[in-house]
């Protein structure tokens, strides 16, 4: 999330430019869109937080469905009194004196938060790649050998059969050379993860290394 966008949906105009130039004395301000209270906006606005301020009685309950509709953070300013709208990421603040300040602090969180949990979906879809990766590398250390034998035997016998290449017909001769070629080939891959892994291995031992001097510098 760069720049939030926060949704504001009223049917008092005014009370959108209230909030919207209190919002303006923060350091970061972030994209506003105007709403009215009877649009149906929830599969056609894109938006990170809405705030609904000032909706008609009649339009409160459909302004309410569609903004849990969403799924995303939302704050409703009410002035009612009793029984409040509700929903799952509907935050219902009272409408007082200093609304916008109150309006403006909590926003603040609310899109702290969900920038945090995108954060964390993020770190957690890359630990799963990490760990497929992981996983991949291990199955080719443990295959290495049982490959490397089975490389020795195709370019072995490959050989042995490309030693009496004058008496075999011209397509299997160049069928052979194909296999050898492609055996040797892969056996230059094989010995590129060998290096790769030593150089991982030379890495990691570095990086201990490093982290014992580090820890004995701290302690003097």
């Amino acid at each position: 999330m760069e720049r939030p966008t926060v949704a504001i949906i009223t049917d008092d105009a005014a009370f959108a430019n209230a909030l919207t130039r209190r919002w303006l004395t923060e350091r970061e301000v972030p994209a506003f869109v105007l709403v009215q209270g009877d649009s149906d906006f929830q599969n056609t606005l894109d938006f990170d937080l809405a705030v609904a301020v000032r909706i008609a009685p009649e339009n409160l309950a459909a302004t309410v469905n569609s903004l849990n509709a969403t799924n995303k953070p939302a704050i409703l300013v009410s002035s009612l009194n009793g029984n409040s709208p509700h929903g799952p990421k509907l935050t219902v603040l009272p409408e007082v004196l200093e609304w916008p300040n109150l309006v403006v602090l909590v926003s603040q969180q609310m899109l702290q938060r969900e920038r945090s949990r995108q954060e964390l979906t993020r770190f957690q879809q890359t630990i799963t790649e990490l760990q497929r990766d992981a996983s991949l590398g291990r199955f080719m250390l443990e295959a290495r050998h049982n490959l490397n034998n089975a490389l020795t035997s195709v370019l072995g016998n490959s050989d042995l059969i490309l030693l009496e290449a004058d008496q075999l017909p011209a397509t299997l001769r160049q069928q052979v050379e194909t296999i050898r070629n492609m055996g040797m080939r892969m056996n230059e891959i094989m010995h590129r993860f060998s290096s790769l892994q030593k150089e991982m291995q030379l890495m990691e031992q570095q990086s201990g290394s490093s982290g014992v001097r580090s820890a004995a510098a701290g302690a003097i």
